[in-house]
């Protein structure tokens, strides 16, 4: 077996190294290139920012509480979402399982699902009456 002997590398004249690895000028180049394609890239930003800014209102729309007529400070979050849909389903079910009003003056109540089930069950649906050109018909 031969031992590796580093001074035979030099007896080879077909083993060197590359003369020119990196071209600086190319380097150089691509990044004056890289650097004038962002110049331009910011400038034609501003130029579209600028553009629509002047289009655009200048002061956001307002927004009012339903029924209050008071303005909600900025910002509009919501701060725990999951306590209000509790909050929320919690009230719907109340709607849902109770007695109560929808309209006082009307004399128009609500009753439980459960309860209307029952009663439309009993009573069945209503009927409407057939205008009396249909009645003689049949």
């Amino acid at each position: 077996m031969a031992e590796h002997n580093p001074t035979s590398v030099r007896d080879n004249p077909a083993v060197r190294h590359e003369q020119s690895d990196v071209s600086i000028r190319g380097i150089v180049i691509f990044a004056a290139g890289l650097l004038v394609a962002a110049i331009v890239i910011h400038i034609g930003l501003y130029w579209l920012l600028e553009f629509y800014k002047e289009e655009s209102p200048q002061r956001a729309p307002v927004v009012t509480a339903p029924g209050t007529g008071e303005q909600f400070p900025p910002p509009r979050l919501q701060i725990s979402p999951r306590a209000d849909m509790a909050e929320m389903r919690a009230a719907q079910e109340r709607r849902l399982t109770t007695y109560g009003w929808v309209d006082k003056e009307k004399q128009i109540v609500r009753i439980p699902i459960d309860r209307a089930m029952e009663l439309l069950v009993q009573r069945g649906l209503p009927a409407r009456k057939l205008p009396e050109k249909e009645a003689r018909k049949k």
